[in-house]
């Protein structure tokens, strides 16, 4: 937790607004997104009250953990709520995350890392083609999956994502967005981006979740943003977004939200 303190301390320092933005298609895409969460700041209703149930849900679930694990907990049962509260991702960042996948032509979305399929669903309400979400403890794919069936251009993919992201990406032509929120640990995080990174394009836009959560988090975001085919990277603390636009000079922006 010290890391993290001194973590965010570094970027309260360093972070900036809408003025630092010289290109308009980021200063736009900024401001846009500023209003998107202000707009939308109750979320979607049926999606609240169903963050709401799973954190009054109790139920002790065993977990099979393929990622660094839990920061809080050490063992492989954990109750749903506690689930809910520590892992899957606040309000405001699955806004920011529909938000981003908007901007993309959002017909190929890849989700790694389904959880509890808050995330998921939200970005289902983007995506104009189809969302593959993965998820490698089959406890919380069941869970997710009993919300996610209703959500028809959902393709949920379980099991070891070491394993199943290759076979998927494979048969992919191209992909318009990611959201990596899955093994966070370094060689893994570095390899998954290495895997769909020739599908990717100049409109794809990829989010990294935790860009700050360890020392190995930390690297790989430097490592990523520093990939030839980034032009562009922008850091949310909470999470971290590459872009690939064709673009005259490259930018590495510390952005508040």
């Amino acid at each position: 937790m010290f890391f993290q303190l001194w973590e965010y301390f570094i970027y309260f320092l360093k972070k900036e607004d809408e003025h630092s933005l010289h290109s308009p298609f980021y200063f736009n895409c900024y401001r846009e997104l500023i209003s998107y969460l202000k707009i939308n700041k109750g979320g979607i209703s049926s999606l609240e009250k169903k963050r709401i149930l799973f954190l009054e849900q109790n139920t002790k679930i065993v977990s099979e953990d393929y990622g660094a694990g839990s920061r809080w907990e050490s063992g492989s049962g954990r109750t749903v709520s506690t689930i809910m509260k520590r892992v899957t991702t606040p309000l405001k960042f699955s806004l920011v995350y529909q938000f981003l996948c908007k901007q993309t032509p959002a017909n190929i979305v890849l989700d790694l890392g389904t959880s509890l399929g808050i995330n998921t669903a939200y970005l289902s309400k983007s995506v104009k083609g189809k969302l593959y979400s993965f998820e490698g403890d089959p406890a919380q794919m069941e869970l997710a999956k009993k919300h996610l069936d209703s959500h028809f251009n959902v393709q949920l993919v379980s099991g070891n994502l070491d394993e199943t992201l290759s076979e998927v990406v494979q048969g992919l032509q191209g992909i318009d967005f990611v959201l990596m929120d899955a093994n966070h640990r370094y060689a893994p995080t570095i390899a998954y981006f290495d895997l769909i990174s020739p599908k990717l394009h100049g409109s794809s836009i990829v989010v990294l979740a935790d860009i700050h959560w360890s020392l190995e988090m930390k690297r790989a975001w430097n490592h990523l943003k520093r990939s030839p085919r980034v032009t562009c990277s922008m850091d949310f603390f909470d999470c971290g977004v590459l872009f690939f636009r064709p673009e005259p000079v490259r930018s590495h922006l510390v952005m508040a939200i």
